[in-house]
């Protein structure tokens, strides 16, 4: 890496794969494009043509981590029961439908898929591999706190998303999950362009949009928290055996899955800078880039060690005074890649790590907002009509999503904004789906952050894009607004049937905060 610094700041599309080769990342150029086009958004760049060094640094040591590990390819099924035969099965539990404590318990679509039935459980069965199926043909109450318990005790929760049904419930679910950063694995369909049909109604084409704004926002937070997704049901029982049986971390699956994930880990770098320059001057002290690099990694960054850096050779030998030095984004990354070890994942919430710095590493750190507001967007106006004026009558700092697009670089940004205000406000309104509005709630609820929420059912009467929405429909979103709420209220999170008391309530615990300070 050293020879590339030195021969060229720039990498190009050719150059950058040829380099990736010769540290034995054994990357092709699909995830080499996928890195660009990351690079670009995190750089705010008009080309995607180029790495930088410092960015070529962080894929290559992120790619050579995986290949280090051996996760680069999950072992076949029929290798592993070749490799451990009949001793395996034996020394594992038999399976049973009322284990309190399963391997694996199988969340997602129901009727009218068979995805469990027909493919999962015959897998698990034949690899020894204990299950929990919610799915059963009678239903009682008492299996409500069964199922519960399931969950909770479970080693790995796989969840399938299919296209044959609106999924509401089970994409916000996952969305949670996600937050908390469970032990899960996800098998995703997408849903076709045009012509789905779901219990015998065809869908239109907005709602089609809809389901798939919530899916791609439920698999991009999943993503974001290192959470493998799949293509199918096999190569998910496939991956959990791995887990089981090779002491692998779920999380780690999907490192090198697909090179998304790989990109992911520059945007997390762009994060933590971005929440130490608090300037905006698009370099940091050195200080500034320790606090940077525990946010990234819960560990110090000793200043003996950052003042061996390569990238601030050259300051060194001309001995610019250290207090003096600024890095930008570049020299950041380049630091960040050689220092961080083969053991060492980024922490998913840059900004709220910085809770837990002692007050002797970094004084009068505050966050950027006060209210983050969050919730639907499409044919409402509650932000301007109710929750700005107020915010604005007590001189409160707000701040709202970029776009009411749910493209992936919307979410990373929404989650940034988010993750840099102090409380987070959710106002989901009868007007619209919202379920990619949905999942964002759940996916913050499981990261812990403060969220006061306002939510409305809908009625056979909503009006949705100039169109009514069928009774079936109605019954399957508000399944997934029922869900959200009473995951609200079990984990604590105020839930408002008026939304300029929630808006009130929100301004009130900011300036609470701010007043303890």
């Amino acid at each position: 890496m050293t020879a590339v610094r030195r021969c060229r700041t720039h990498l190009g599309l050719l150059r950058l794969h040829a380099e990736l080769c010769c540290v034995e990342c054994g990357c092709t150029q699909r995830p080499v494009l996928e890195m660009l086009r990351c690079a670009q958004q995190c750089a705010h760049r008009s080309t995607p043509n180029y790495l930088t060094f410092g960015e070529f640094c962080v894929f290559a040591t992120e790619l050579k981590r995986c290949v280090d590990k051996g996760l680069s390819r999950p072992a076949q099924l029929s290798r592993l029961l070749e490799r451990d035969g009949e001793e395996k099965r034996r020394t594992r539990r038999k399976v049973s439908k009322g284990l309190p404590k399963p391997e694996v318990f199988l969340g997602g679509s129901c009727n009218p898929t068979t995805w469990r039935q027909d493919v999962a459980i015959p897998l698990l069965k034949d690899l020894g591999i204990t299950y929990y199926n919610p799915q059963v043909s009678d239903w009682a109450p008492e299996l409500i706190e069964k199922e519960h318990i399931a969950k909770q005790n479970a080693a790995i929760l796989l969840f399938v998303i299919d296209n044959q049904t609106r999924n509401t419930a089970s994409t916000v679910e996952v969305a949670f999950f996600s937050g908390l950063r469970r032990s899960l694995m996800l098998v995703v369909e997408p849903y076709p362009p045009s012509g789905c049909e779901i219990g015998g109604e065809t869908l239109s084409d907005d709602e089609l949009e809809d389901l798939a704004a919530g899916q791609q926002a439920m698999q991009v937070l999943a993503e974001r928290q290192e959470i493998p997704v799949f293509r199918s049901v096999s190569l998910a029982v496939n991956g959990i055996a791995k887990v089981l049986w090779k002491n692998v971390s779920v999380h780690e699956l999907q490192s090198v899955k697909s090179s998304p994930q790989i990109s992911d880990r520059l945007m997390k770098l762009r994060e933590a800078f971005d929440a130490v320059d608090l300037d905006r001057t698009g370099e940091i002290s050195l200080k500034n880039v320790r606090l940077a690099f525990w946010i990234l990694n819960n560990r110090n960054l000793p200043l003996s060690d950052l003042r061996s850096a390569g990238v601030l050779e050259k300051e060194a030998k001309e001995n610019v005074p250290f207090e003096n030095l600024r890095v930008n984004f570049d020299q950041f990354c380049a630091i960040v890649a050689e220092f961080k070890t083969n053991q060492e994942r980024w922490n998913p919430s840059p900004v709220r790590s910085m809770k837990s710095v002692s007050p002797s590493f970094i004084t009068n750190q505050q966050l950027s907002y006060d209210v983050f507001l969050g919730g639907s967007t499409e044919n409402t106006t509650w932000r301007d009509d109710v929750a700005i004026p107020l915010l604005k009558n007590h001189g409160l700092k707000y701040v709202m999503p970029p776009s009411s697009q749910w493209t992936k670089q919307m979410l990373h940004s929404s989650v940034n904004l988010a993750d840099r205000s102090r409380v987070l406000l959710f106002v989901i309104t009868n007007t619209s789906r919202s379920l990619a509005e949905l999942c964002m709630v759940a996916y913050c609820i499981g990261l812990g952050f403060d969220v006061v929420l306002y939510i409305e059912l809908l009625t056979e009467q909503s009006i949705i894009n100039g169109k009514e929405i069928s009774k079936s429909a109605v019954k399957d979103y508000n399944r997934g607004r029922m869900y959200l709420k009473d995951l609200a209220v079990r984990e604590g999170v105020p839930v408002f049937d008026s939304i300029s008391v929630a808006v009130e309530f929100a301004a009130t615990k900011c300036l609470k905060s701010s007043t303890n300070l």
